[in-house]
């Protein structure tokens, strides 16, 4: 019965299959607008590293971003609110926003 449950609500919140380009590991935000696939990394102070991909499996953007908002201990699909150009925009106003290459 369960087991049932847990399935009707994943298909009630839209889930899409993994396309074949998203990693197991990539975490599914069903919340955030039209849906993204999430892969966070490691971080160091408010450096992150993610990976965003649409539900479709295309790349969104890669690499290191700066946490400008609230301080995050870990980031859950829940919080994310949408992928807006090239950020990652949470539910409490806080932006993962990408870091600029060090200058040589």
């Amino acid at each position: 019965m369960t087991t049932f449950l847990a399935a009707g609500l994943v298909a009630c919140r839209g889930i899409p299959s993994r396309p074949a380009s998203v990693p197991p590991e990539a975490m599914w935000c069903a919340e955030a607008k039209d849906g993204l696939f999430l892969k966070v990394g490691g971080h160091q102070s408010t450096l992150w590293q993610l990976e965003v991909w649409d539900r479709q499996g295309h790349s969104l953007g890669s690499g290191s971003f700066r946490l400008r908002g609230f301080a995050k201990a870990k980031i859950v699909p829940e919080e994310v609110l949408a992928w807006e150009n090239g950020a990652l925009h949470l539910k409490d106003g806080t932006w993962l926003v990408p870091e600029a290459p060090a200058a040589r």
